[in-house]
């Protein structure tokens, strides 16, 4: 399995304008989602970023950094949006990659074992309990007693866990395109001429082109 986690944020440097304009333009999830499924069928949302499993076809498109080049070239969203990424062998480290990279952190040398714990989704609600055991990796919290974690915790984080070591196979809700296009998109503001329209108009062919 070989995942690619990317997530779109506008520049800090822009300007005002230029970032409402970029966030009034920005296509939706489900367009995002969409735009990613050219690339691969295996496509889901994850907390904050946008998953893409391409074990099976990154072939196709050159191997995986030809593959990643060309995402981060083809990003439909506005300039002013930002587009990175990050790989990993499952999803969970993906997610954790991209988040120490919007961080400008570094990677650990030991992955999974070194990333930082509140990378990890299913840990963030116990941080402070886990700091008290002298857990601040993800490889210190596994190495804890199973059953003692997962009663003191909660079973997700130890099922988090084994995903993360490749223990417990991923179970993700694909995203599919739709049969027909269909999307509603509210007007911003009460419009009674066909030139008022164009706006959502436009948004809405954006998404359909995507």
């Amino acid at each position: 399995m070989h995942w690619i986690a990317l997530q779109w944020s506008l520049e800090a440097q822009a300007e005002a304008g230029a970032a409402a304009a970029a966030a009034d333009a920005m296509p939706t999830p489900e367009a995002l989602g969409w735009w990613a499924l050219r690339y691969t069928p295996h496509v889901c949302w994850l907390d904050e970023a946008l998953m893409l499993e391409v074990s099976a076809c990154e072939r196709l498109w050159g191997g995986r950094s030809s593959l990643m080049r060309q995402l981060l070239n083809e990003n439909p969203a506005p300039a002013a949006a930002a587009l990175r990424g990050a790989q990993g062998a499952t999803s969970l480290e993906a997610l954790a990659r991209l988040r120490l990279f919007v961080r400008d952190e570094k990677r650990p040398p030991e992955i999974p074992a070194g990333l930082p714990l509140d990378t990890l989704s299913a840990a963030r609600g116990h941080l402070d309990a886990l700091a008290r055991l002298g857990c601040r990796s993800w490889g210190e919290v596994a190495a804890l007693p199973r059953g003692g974690l997962s009663r003191r915790f909660g079973a997700e984080l130890r099922a988090a866990l084994d995903i993360a070591w490749g223990l417990r196979p991923e179970s993700h809700a694909w995203l599919t395109l739709p049969d027909v296009f269909e999307q509603k998109l509210e007007l911003p503001a009460l419009a009674e001429t066909a030139p008022e329209l164009m706006w959502s108009a436009n948004r809405l062919l954006s998404a359909l082109q995507i």
